[in-house]
């Protein structure tokens, strides 16, 4: 009893909405597109002082990071070891 009485007030509802609902219009096509631009973050993980430098255990999310100034290039995005040669007054600046 419920369903017919929600089906009688619900169908002068739905009518309006036949109308469109032709022959002509039984395709719908869209196109959505969206980008996500993420920053690229480095960071050193662990530092250890080694003969001639230091080695840096670095995580980055970009193949290129760039530490006192210099660029280095990786082969894989995610977690690498480092080795930078040390000089006297030497300070890490890590940059993006």
């Amino acid at each position: 009893m419920k369903r017919l009485v929600l089906t009688v007030l619900l169908l002068p509802l739905a009518l309006p909405c036949t109308a469109a609902s032709d022959g002509a219009s039984n395709r719908a096509t869209a196109h959505i597109s969206f980008k996500v631009h993420v920053p690229p973050v480095s960071r050193i993980l662990q530092t250890t002082l080694i003969a001639g430098g230091y080695e840096h255990r670095v995580w980055a999310n970009t193949k290129p990071i760039v530490i006192n100034g210099k660029e280095y290039r990786f082969t894989r995005v995610g977690e690498t070891t480092l080795f930078v040669p040390s000089s006297k007054d030497a300070f890490i600046v890590q940059g993006l």
